[in-house]
This record gives C-alpha cells, sequence and structure tokens, in this order.
C-alpha cells in the first residue's frame, strides 16, 4: 500500500498536464460533497499581501483561438478578497456551463451583487462582470484556453515573478489547487497569495483575468 501515493501523484500529473487539451464534454462526473481545501503554503504574513481566487469550469461552447476553459477570478489586497471569499464560493456553487448559446455559463448571485455584460480589455475577452454590493471587488468572467498547470504558472507569476512559477509542477500545485464538482462538472479552485499586486505585476495579462 505504500507506492498508492506515488502512484495517485504520477496519475494526476498527467490529468493536470493534459487537462488543457480535453474535451470539455469528457470532464462530467456525479456530484459530490466538495473537497476541503489543501493545506495553504506557508507564506510569511508581509508576503501575503495580494491574492487570487480562480475557478477553472470547462467550457461546452468553443470560444475565440478554440478558447475552452470559463475563468472566474477574483484578485486584489489580501483583506478585501478575504471579506468576499464566501460569497466566491456561493457563486462557484451555483455555476453552470452547458453548450446553449445565450446563457453558455450561468450562476446564482448573492445578495447585492450586480452582473454586467463584458468589461475590462486586453487580449482575453471578458465575458461578464460580477461586482460586490460596495463595489470594491469585482470577479472577471472570461473564457480562454492553456493547461491547468499553465494558468497556473501565469497567476504565480504575477503574484511572485518568474522564478517562482516556473517551480511549480503538475504536483506541487497540488498545495494551491483542489477540486470540484458542481452539477456534474469538475472545477479547478485555485487560492494563491504573494507580495506583488496580480492586477498590475504583468502589464501583458492587463485582461480579464487579471480582474480587481
Amino acid at each position: 500500500m505504500k507506492c498508492a501515493r506515488p502512484l495517485r501523484c504520477v496519475t494526476l500529473a498527467i490529468v493536470l498536464t493534459m487537462a488543457g487539451c480535453s474535451e470539455s464534454e469528457t470532464i462530467r462526473v456525479l456530484d459530490e460533497s466538495k473537497s476541503p481545501p489543501p493545506a495553504a503554503p506557508n507564506v510569511p504574513p508581509d508576503q501575503a499581501r495580494y491574492r487570487i481566487l480562480v475557478a477553472m469550469v470547462p467550457a461546452d461552447t468553443r470560444g475565440e483561438d478554440n478558447a475552452h476553459w470559463w475563468f472566474l477570478r477574483m484578485s486584489g489586497k489580501a483583506e478585501l478578497i478575504g471579506k468576499y471569499a464566501a460569497d466566491f464560493d456561493k457563486i462557484i456553487d451555483t455555476v453552470h456551463a452547458s453548450a446553449s448559446p445565450t446563457d453558455p455559463i450561468t450562476w446564482d448571485l448573492p445578495s447585492g451583487w450586480k452582473r454586467t455584460e463584458g468589461g475590462g480589455s486586453g487580449f482575453a475577452k471578458r465575458y461578464a462582470t460580477i461586482t460586490s454590493p460596495a463595489g470594491d471587488a469585482e470577479i472577471a468572467v472570461s473564457m480562454a484556453s492553456g493547461s491547468v498547470v499553465g494558468n497556473a504558472k501565469r497567476w504565480c507569476r504575477q503574484l511572485w515573478g518568474e522564478q517562482k512559477a516556473e517551480e511549480l509542477t503538475p504536483v506541487s500545485v497540488e498545495q494551491y489547487m483542489r477540486r470540484q464538482v458542481v452539477k456534474g462538472r469538475l472545477i479547478f479552485r485555485f487560492d494563491m497569495a504573494g507580495p506583488k499586486d496580480p492586477n498590475t505585476a504583468a502589464p501583458m495579462m492587463a485582461n480579464p483575468h487579471g480582474g480587481h
């Protein structure tokens, strides 16, 4: 039985590396209880000034450049993101992607939150913006491509820089990620913190993935 965990890690590494190239229609499983968050990386408080919460949802419709993930992202100062983390969870708990040409992705809004179409700028088109009751935080909803690990490296790069991002592997990325099944669909969720403002640290990423 001692070899069971390494085997699972190897299997997970293969899945995470290939997830960005898989047909979204194959990523459907039965609903199950939400997995507990992973043990948070040991980031000193003075270094965890900013935070990114992201959910990657397989898309049933393809966007430009064959984009096949829906991204729901909230990022900014750690205190602000912590203030709205529970509401972010409520939205992700109800998210549903489909092949509908009019409503390819839907969710339920917590009390006081508002949705507007589009918003933001950059190379990845923003589908919608979900704004907090006080207007001090927003969740960017967009469609894009890339592997699970590749996207995690991008967010890590925004928070920490190139060196730390390149240290991420399909196995080590587990410390930032958990899987959640919502309405028969496997969602990859990320919670990352670091010293750099992810909304300004990487100008080339000034797009829906870098929402405030």
